[in-house]
């Protein structure tokens, strides 16, 4: 996944900047995925992900590092330093098809306001930005366990153009989970989506 889609995802996020929050609310503790061989369990998220043939997942170290890009950012943009921000982006996964660049990203950030709240904001950041992505009509549809909005996006000037991104607030949180391929063929998106299964007790 290139860098500059990395930085594209932070800034629709940090669009989100006024319906952050860090509620002290006990409810819903956020608790990171972990790796078992070739499977990413996160009970927070209640899913698994399986890593197909050919794939190559993003290093811990490189989602922590995401993560703290995002917090400074974002601590920046109220008016702090950067030095010690609030913890509100929590990079999960990153993975991709070493072959076609097809991939996977899921983030879950403390967020105040609700999916339709990031959605809009989605939209605000495509005019912002010139037009340098659109926003498609969402839908809700079934992942495993729960119910997510779906919306897809297509972004120009990517090696990935076509993105669908699925969110559901939980709590406190917001799940976002992406996925980005080089066609818009549904068959695609469904190939990415099988990577995806029900938590188990492992």
């Amino acid at each position: 996944m290139k860098k500059r889609t990395i930085a594209l995802l932070l800034l629709t996020a940090l669009l989100g900047v006024l319906l952050t929050s860090c509620s002290e609310d006990k409810r819903n503790h956020y608790s990171p995925g972990y790796w078992r061989d070739s499977i990413f369990y996160d009970a927070f998220v209640d899913l698994r992900f399986t890593l197909p043939q050919g794939w190559e997942a993003t290093s811990q170290e490189d989602l922590d590092a995401m993560s703290a890009e995002a917090d400074k950012a974002l601590d920046l943009q109220r008016g702090g330093t950067g030095e010690d921000p609030d913890s509100v982006y929590h990079y999960e996964l990153s993975a991709k098809d070493t072959e076609t660049g097809n991939g996977i990203l899921i983030l879950v950030q403390s967020y105040s306001g609700n999916a339709n709240d990031y959605i809009d904001g989605l939209e605000a950041g495509a005019e912002l930005e010139g037009a340098t992505y659109s926003v498609g009509t969402s839908v809700t549809v079934q992942l495993p366990g729960h119910a997510y909005i779906m919306v897809p996006l297509t972004m120009e000037g990517q090696d990935t153009p076509y993105q669908r991104q699925y969110l559901r607030k939980q709590g406190d949180y917001l799940i976002n989970i992406m996925l980005f391929s080089t066609t818009e063929d549904d068959d695609a998106f469904s190939a990415l989506l099988a990577t995806l299964s029900e938590m188990d007790d492992a």
